[in-house]
């Protein structure tokens, strides 16, 4: 495990006697633990039992599901939002190396299938064929957002046509985030840092030496 997944590992399943918290808690967290590992098309009955409850319980405060999904995709992107919020604190004011540190960021995360980012595009792809509508609309606004962002970040550095830059960078990372561990340890998404220096060159940007791991202890 590298060291910046050792920062960013995402919370596991975990067993213990639960009663020492309200009920509505207990599923609120046990949907939330078995939604990271397992997806969102798990049956009540799962969420129940994690939370030492009973489906009944669970319908009297969450429905039959859409509630629960609808608090999971939120509680995601506020987690993404936090990562933003570490990328821009690394480098105040300098747009530039903020979208180098962000491919950095994401290319080192790779080991880490848990990490928000990429449960938000696992969930995505569950809710297609689900009536959830509100919960992918929410994460649908929340993409928008993140390329207002990134397209943001390329004109403030100056960079040449920056919404085809950002649409660009968007691509590669999202590519990467979907690899899902299919390719091994020689994955492309083992090269995102490089390819991301190579388009921000490619559309002005002066060249400069890659991020590395003493970078991570700044």
């Amino acid at each position: 495990m590298t060291k910046l997944s050792r920062m960013t590992t995402s919370p596991q399943v975990t067993q213990g006697s639960g009663f020492d918290k309200p009920a509505k808690q207990r599923i609120a967290e046990a949907a939330d633990q078995l939604f990271r590992r397992y997806g969102i098309r798990i049956h009540l009955l799962m969420i129940a039992q994690q939370a030492h409850s009973n489906v009944a319980t669970v319908t009297k405060y969450f429905g039959y599901g859409d509630r629960l999904i609808g608090q999971f995709v939120r509680s995601l992107i506020e987690e993404s939002e936090d990562y933003w919020r570490e990328v821009e604190a690394r480098h105040p004011g300098d747009p530039h190396a903020q979208l180098r540190w962000w491919m950095f960021f994401e290319q080192e995360r790779m080991t880490d299938p848990l990490r928000p980012e990429v449960l938000l595009a696992r969930t995505a792809a569950e809710l297609l064929r689900s009536p959830q509508v509100a919960a992918l609309a929410e994460i649908s606004q929340y993409w928008q957002k993140e390329r207002r962002r990134v397209v943001g970040l390329c004109d403030k550095a100056g960079l040449r046509e920056p919404r085809a830059l950002g649409d660009k960078l968007l691509l590669l990372v999202h590519g990467a985030r979907n690899e899902r561990g299919a390719y091994g340890p020689h994955a492309p998404s083992r090269l995102l840092h490089q390819a991301g220096d190579d388009l921000m060159v490619a559309h002005g940007a002066a060249p400069l030496p890659p991020f590395n791991w003493n970078d991570l202890d700044d």
